[in-house]
């Protein structure tokens, strides 16, 4: 079985392991040297693989095929289009018998096919003929031949039957058709045909790829590796928001029609749910065909030649718009001095809370999936303060997408879903959905004022809407037993590149941005839509990424950038969006997508260096403005101030003391070109000055004393700072909008 593992921000700003139940088998099943036999006869074994808990083998593995399977065998020269031509085994049936290996010369590892007769023998009544064949008979190697083609499958303990509409299968049968061979595999598009009623059922059913085996192997038995029908998935959250841990999460179960915002009709629990943007939803009740897309001699250099594939048909009437994964586990405790009860979410990759039956290592079986669409996450969460304080927010409706690049689910496969949940979460705090959605920091701003100036306080308010961002690589490892690649998200010692794909889910029809190859309306600067850049602080946040982007000191059309809140952000070159395959997927097949879909970050290229980075989508839609902001900073008297720090003295604005209106504001929105002052009488002529901060408000109080930014003197080398002095620096805000990850890069294995 082979995991794939995407990570999506969560719903703020969202790898690769080999992990499998015991009825999951492996591809690979180890060949057996047992030689030339002295009658020639055709003999099956096999020993089942499983990649990660050790193989299954006899008993165990007959088990789990009901003791019986079907295979079809033909033999010849192979063609260009097709596998060999010349008919051999007909849908024989093999029946598997304990201690029964040796008794005849077909049979060297208790699996039988001389003289079996659906239906009828014994072990075998569960079981329909399909083949054309009048009686199953001893086959011999043909050393004329050049090679025999060998597949099958298995309904494992339930009925086999054929001639029954899906509508008609009961929920201990598996309709099946008859295997076709030669060169209808090759045109025809179908092998065989499952009509399978339910999950259970399709837990059952194991298939194989093509085994081809040449005249070096004629006299061994054929192995055949079978691998289940079903696919695994499996969801996992966990959260890094600054001061507060995460508790109480609710998934909504939704039918894509409700608004989230007024919280109508929305089904909530503690069920974990992934909510299909499929019309028909995910099957629980469906046709399966098998098919195999690369076959023949034209073939054999594509990752998929000899590989089984599906295409599955739902019954609509019997799919789900949501699929579950169970309760959370794998709680954490808590982190600061909230409340000691072990209901936390985890609050590291490594250490994600999983949803779901831990025995099965979390996974859920579900149908396979060959037309996908894409999946959303929306949970309801608490956030608990780690202070000690007992302060809770209750967070509303965050959502998160998952692109349908990664929502194709294959037989035998195992998906993995991560969502974070970050301080660059969306949602509403406010459960009607009135007020804008996400986390804002609560600042403070220390004012001096008379009464008539009450309402100067400072409260900063920065819209923040985040599309989803899913990052993904293959051979990444993250599962919960701690076999991790290092402690962060990506590895260059993978030797994989890391991919990128961003959600717009600012809307009920979410869809994949498909700019990243773009530029964003800019004034001038030339933004790429698709950034990377590497972070100073190694522990920087989305929100802090956000607000370096959004409130910097550096130019707009500076590449690198500096925040006002001392991050910087170094513009890294390996990354493009142009890519049109995302080249390992599944089976290391290359995923197709059209340019400016995804991103490609090459971190296996010479030079790359671990450590944190930000991968950043401009999604403005006007062209950028920045308005530049004064911020005070403190500055220790008779030291030389920094270079380009601008300052105005009290004495300075006492020339302004003449309570003129054209030096005063009157109620209205803050003018840019000023900064603001209240002033307080200390009795008798002296006056003392408090900056006022108006950056964010709509409108000010009359009466505060303006002063032109451009009559500000600037910091300069022999200048020293003063008393009765206030010291600012500039930061610009901009009004472009940013979608943010962090992704944190090790270079270990």
């Amino acid at each position: 079985m082979k995991t794939k593992y995407y990570f999506l921000s969560a719903i703020a700003a969202f790898a690769l392991a080999s992990c499998t139940s015991e009825d999951y088998l492996g591809d690979s099943s180890p060949t057996l040297e047992n030689g030339v036999t002295s009658d020639g006869s055709i003999k099956f074994g096999f020993d089942m693989q499983n990649v990660t808990r050790g193989g299954i083998y006899g008993s165990a593995a007959a088990d789990l095929l009901g003791s019986n399977f079907y295979v079809m065998g033909t033999k010849g020269t192979e063609a260009e289009t097709s596998p060999t031509p010349t008919l051999v085994f007909d849908n024989y049936l093999v029946h598997y018998g304990v201690n029964t290996a040796g008794t005849t010369e077909s049979n060297t590892a208790n699996w039988e096919y001389v003289g079996i007769v659906p239906g009828t023998t014994a072990g075998c009544t569960n079981n329909v003929k399909t083949g054309s064949y009048s009686s199953q008979t001893i086959k011999y190697w043909d050393y004329s031949a050049e090679q025999y083609d060998f597949f099958g499958f298995s309904t494992g303990n339930q009925h086999a039957v054929k001639d029954k509409a899906i509508a008609d299968v009961g929920n201990d049968e598996v309709n099946i058709t008859a295997m076709s061979y030669g060169t209808s595999l090759a045109t025809s598009g179908v092998a065989y045909t499952f009509g399978v009623p339910t999950v259970n059922a399709l837990k059952q059913i194991y298939i194989t790829d093509i085994t081809e085996v040449t005249k070096t192997n004629y006299g061994k038995e054929v192995q055949l590796t079978f691998k289940n029908l079903g696919s695994k998935v499996r969801v996992a959250l966990y959260e890094t928001v600054p001061g507060y841990s995460v508790k109480d999460v609710n998934f909504y179960q939704w039918d894509g029609t409700t608004d989230f915002a007024t919280g109508e009709g929305k089904v909530k629990g503690t069920t974990a749910a992934l909510i299909s943007a499929d019309a028909n939803g995910l099957p629980t009740k469906a046709t399966i065909a098998v098919y195999f897309p690369s076959v023949g001699t034209e073939s054999d250099s594509k990752q998929d030649y000899d590989k089984a594939a599906t295409t599955v048909t739902p019954v609509t009437t019997s799919s789900t718009k949501y699929q579950g994964f169970g309760t959370l586990h794998n709680f954490a405790g808590k982190e600061g001095s909230e409340e000691n009860v072990a209901q936390y979410l985890g609050r590291s990759l490594p250490n994600a809370t999983y949803a779901g039956d831990v025995n099965n290592d979390y996974y859920q079986t579900v149908f396979p999936v060959s037309g996908s669409s894409a999946l959303t996450l929306r949970v309801d969460y608490t956030l608990v303060a780690t202070d000690g304080s007992g302060e809770t927010i209750t967070v509303n409706g965050a959502k998160a997408v998952v692109p349908s690049t990664y929502t194709k689910w294959l037989p035998n496969y195992a998906y993995t879903y991560v969502f974070k949940i970050s301080d660059n979460t969306n949602g509403w705090t406010d459960p009607s959905g009135a007020e804008p959605a996400g986390l804002f920091p609560i600042t403070f701003d220390a004012v001096v004022a008379e009464v008539t100036d009450a309402n100067a306080e400072q409260t900063t308010i920065t819209t923040v809407a985040t599309p989803t961002i899913t990052t993904y690589q293959q051979n990444h490892n993250a599962n919960t037993n701690g076999d991790r690649i290092g402690t962060d998200e990506y590895a260059i010692a993978t030797g994989k590149d890391v991919y990128v794909q961003v959600m717009d889910n600012s809307t009920t029809s979410a869809t994949l941005k498909d700019d990243l190859n773009g530029k964003a309306p800019n004034g001038g600067d030339g933004t790429d839509r698709s950034l990377l850049y590497k972070l100073s602080d190694a522990n920087a946040t989305e929100a802090m990424v956000m607000d370096a982007l959004e409130n910097r000191t550096t130019e707009l059309n500076e590449a690198d950038v500096t925040g006002r809140n001392g991050l910087t952000l170094t513009k890294n070159a390996n990354i493009s969006a142009t890519v049109t395959q995302i080249v390992n997927g599944v089976d290391n097949n290359p995923i197709d997508v059209t340019a400016g879909e995804a991103a490609r970050i090459a971190i296996t290229a010479g030079g790359f260096e671990a450590g944190t980075y930000a991968y950043v989508y401009d999604y403005s839609t006007i062209a950028k403005t920045a308005t530049e902001i004064y911020q005070p900073i403190a500055v220790t008297v008779g030291t030389t101030p920094i270079e380009g720090v601008k300052y105005v003295a009290s004495t300075t604005l006492g020339t302004y003391d003449d309570e003129t209106s054209s030096h005063y504001s009157t109620a209205g929105a803050p003018d840019p070109d000023y900064i603001y002052f209240s002033i307080t009488t200390n009795g008798g002529a002296s006056k003392t000055y408090s900056f006022v901060s108006v950056d964010g408000k709509a409108t000010i109080p009359a009466g505060l004393l303006k002063y032109p930014v451009d009559d500000l003197s600037e910091g300069a080398a022999e200048a020293t700072a003063q008393e009765n002095t206030f010291y600012f620096t500039i930061y610009k805000r901009n009004t472009g909008k940013y979608a943010v990850k962090v992704i944190k890069v090790v270079s270990g294995s």
